[in-house]
């Protein structure tokens, strides 16, 4: 299987207080840490987290339809089901 994308889609507006990006959720750090990660079983954890922790702080309420589409595009399953609302 082909490296599950970057979680950043490319907007990149650190805007919500703690320096989350309204976009994907994720600190400048993060977006460094996830560039370093190589093998799947570590991308899909940080994903997982990623998703909490967009939970907590209220950011990226349409990253999962979003990030589900850059997925696709590069033929590579998300790793999460999208449900319905």
């Amino acid at each position: 299987m082909s490296k599950l994308p970057s979680p950043c889609l490319d907007i990149c507006k650190h805007k919500i207080r703690g320096g989350y990006c309204i976009a994907c959720g994720m600190t400048k750090q993060q977006k460094r840490l996830y560039d370093g990660i190589r093998d799947e079983a570590s991308q899909r954890a940080f994903i997982e987290d990623l998703m909490a922790q967009q939970q907590r702080v209220k950011s990226a309420k349409t990253w999962p339809m979003e990030y589900a589409g850059k997925c696709a595009r590069q033929g590579v399953n998300p790793p999460f089901t999208l449900s319905d609302g």
